[in-house]
């Protein structure tokens, strides 16, 4: 019985905690393959940049920051601010308490 009350008492917890979110301003490039132009916004961690970095992306009028990861590096590390092309497949990845904008091993990334 303590068990279940366990249970039901964590289902709860994570039922109330989880993030809700108005239609975002990228949502109609959600799940397609996307090419991607805007500013570049370095990892606060020097060895973590050839694997993540951030993009200010303009979507219809809106910045929106996507995040740009490959878990096996390999990404170019660009001057911060400088314009980076990124194309890829755009997606919302709600895992964190804030959702966000991901592309995951991005198919090309160029630093302009």
């Amino acid at each position: 019985m303590r068990w279940l009350a366990v249970a039901l008492l964590t289902c709860l917890v994570a039922l109330s905690a989880a993030p809700t979110r108005a239609a975002g301003a990228c949502d109609s490039y959600l799940r397609k393959t996307v090419r991607a132009t805007g500013a570049y916004l370095p990892s606060e961690q020097p060895y973590a940049r050839s694997f993540v970095f951030g993009l200010s992306l303009d979507c219809n009028g809106t910045r929106e920051r996507v995040t740009v990861e490959r878990a096996t590096g390999h990404l170019p590390v660009c001057e911060a601010g400088r314009n980076v092309e990124v194309t890829g497949r755009l997606i919302w990845n709600k895992a964190l308490v804030e959702g966000h904008y991901e592309i995951n091993d991005p198919k090309s990334v160029v630093c302009r």
